[in-house]
């Protein structure tokens, strides 16, 4: 089989080669230098194409995608600064541990250095985030590259899945050389036809396997005593195995939203049985922690300091910002609860019966509310039948953390922890699952509103709060100290959401009650496209309820 010019062979190699490598997903923004490889995908029926006008979103979409499926998703970019738009969502899949398969098109090297028109160094901007990095030249009809182009391909494409190195995003960099269309002359450009074959490996196999992860390596565990709490945050560890291993142990299991982990062994109300740190008694004599911990920040300053603290990473990637590690261990985190070692009876036991009692007097008092804030609003969630949340970053993911019950398929963009991209992620994740509840405050949501500039939208339900402006602020040192707090900090948008719904061609949902989320959810659900439920909430009024619950929580704890 011959191609019509070079660029369309290489860009026909670079598709078949991803999928042979499991691509199934590839979200693109349209442009020039980018035809071929756009074409060859739309060709492939393999492929799920979708196309995002904003390359920004573009990459966030197709980051929603992996997360949501665990396997590389491709995002594909013409040339210039179209590129550098992929960045936010390119770091946050590095931190992450997200695979993304970045494709990017470029002009050939002599017009590169010639700083041409749409020029630009691009394998620079994401060097420092990628596994793997591949530079494809501008293709000639006087060279058979089609062995190097497939093993390069390959490679890159099994990084971004994990190998030597933890999964993330890869770059692959492609020149084009016009015409690229699939003709010998378009008009403004001629080429040769490619003369030689650009066949795969046999049985649709890639040119080049990943190599499998050796097993777990022996290490030395140290001693952590007899009352140890291990915490769990997001990670790439198989969850279902370490809730089993944790269940069999008598430690106390500490677990953020974005761990997975749920049911009656759990203690998911530590946010406020920590309020003041670890209750008497409850202290530790050693601390696990498997995953980022991320927003877990009472978890962090709780630990004394001297305290044995074991960081937990079959990757050997270590989030630490305390600086609080006295051992970090490359290996499997079941390996590590299986070395434990027994526990003080009835250990466990008091963790669980102190944190049923201080999430019962938190639950009591929200149940009883009725004016909206951003606690009660998430724990009101729990009541909804979804099938994956994505939740937003300041205060919506700590609410989610120290209010949802269950969030077995939760996602966030937590790497960086940025506002970016919340739209496009949420998409990308409600492609997969059918029931997606998006939770986002209102900046967030305006951030990434060209996320719905791209097709095949999913019906994701966009619970948003409305408090117009960054209300995590007035919890931080800003409200009280810096001039100018609420222009500067705040920066309320003074934005009608209703219109924003009206513009993008969205269901739109006003929500004035507990009551009004849940039927609004409901239907969006059943909705053809993306819904809108603004929820209105009073920033000073949110502040006092998040007071009252810390004094609860206090109180609930002297009653012990």
């Amino acid at each position: 089989m011959t191609a019509p010019n070079p660029s369309t062979a290489l860009a026909e190699v670079l598709v078949d080669e991803a999928i042979r490598g499991g691509i199934r997903h590839v979200v693109a923004s349209p442009g020039s230098r980018s035809t071929s490889i756009l074409l060859a995908c739309a060709r492939r029926a393999e492929i799920q194409l979708v196309m995002q006008i904003d390359e920004r979103s573009a990459g966030f979409r197709a980051l929603g995608l992996s997360l949501a499926t665990g396997r590389p998703t491709a995002v594909i970019t013409t040339s210039g600064s179209a590129v550098a738009n992929l960045l936010p969502a390119v770091v946050e899949a590095d931190r992450s541990l997200v695979p993304l398969v970045v494709i990017t098109a470029d002009r050939p090297a002599e017009l590169v250095r010639l700083r041409a028109n749409q020029t630009m160094d691009q394998p620079a901007v994401f060097s420092a985030f990628v596994r793997s990095q591949l530079i494809l030249e501008a293709p000639s009809h006087r060279s058979d590259d089609n062995e190097r182009w497939r093993r390069g391909v390959a490679q890159a494409i099994g990084a971004s899945s994990g190998g030597g190195l933890p999964p993330g995003p890869v770059h692959i960099n492609a020149a084009f050389r016009e015409p690229t269309l699939p003709v010998g002359d378009d008009g403004r450009s001629t080429s040769e036809v490619y003369p030689f074959g650009i066949p795969g490996a046999d049985s649709n196999r890639p040119w080049h396997t990943r190599p499998e992860r050796e097993a777990t390596p022996s290490f030395d565990m140290p001693a952590l005593g007899d009352h140890v709490v291990v915490a769990v945050g997001h990670g790439t560890f198989d969850r279902e195995s370490l809730q089993l291993a944790l269940s069999d142990a008598g430690v106390a299991v500490l677990a953020t939203c974005r761990s997975g982990l749920h049911g009656d062994g759990v203690v998911r109300g530590y946010h406020h049985t920590l309020v003041d740190g670890f209750p008497h008694g409850l202290e530790p004599s050693g601390v696990v922690v498997i995953g980022d911990l991320n927003p877990a920040d009472r978890i962090f300053s709780s630990i004394a300091g001297g305290t044995p603290t074991v960081f937990v990473d079959a990757w050997g990637v270590y989030t630490d910002p305390r600086d609080l590690m006295t051992v970090g261990l490359n290996v499997d985190p079941n390996a590590v609860i299986g070395r434990l070692g027994a526990q003080r009876a009835g250990w466990k036991k008091t963790w669980l019966d102190v944190d049923t009692r201080v999430r019962s007097s938190v639950r009591t008092f929200l149940e009883a509310e009725t004016e909206m804030s951003g606690p009660r609003l998430a724990s009101t969630l729990n009541s909804v039948d979804w099938e994956a949340i994505v939740v937003g970053s300041s205060l919506a993911i700590r609410d989610a953390d120290h209010h949802l019950d269950h969030p077995v398929k939760l996602f966030s963009n937590r790497g960086v922890s940025g506002i970016d991209g919340f739209v496009s992620t949420a998409l990308g994740v409600g492609t997969v699952f059918p029931k997606t509840l998006a939770y986002v405050g209102d900046l967030s949501f305006l951030h990434d509103a060209n996320g719905f500039l791209g097709e095949s939208l999913p019906p994701v339900v966009f619970v948003v709060v409305d408090n117009n402006g960054g209300g995590l602020f007035d919890l931080l040192p800003q409200s009280r100290l810096a001039p100018d707090f609420e222009r500067l900090f705040v920066t309320p948008p003074h934005r009608d959401l209703a219109l924003l719904a009206e513009f993008h061609d969205l269901d739109f949902v006003e929500a004035n009650s507990h009551g009004d989320v849940l039927e609004a959810v409901d239907c969006g659900f059943s909705a053809t496209r993306p819904t809108v439920v603004r929820v209105k909430v009073d920033r000073t009024y949110d502040v006092s309820v998040r007071t009252e619950l810390d004094r609860l929580s206090r109180e609930a704890l002297s009653a012990l």
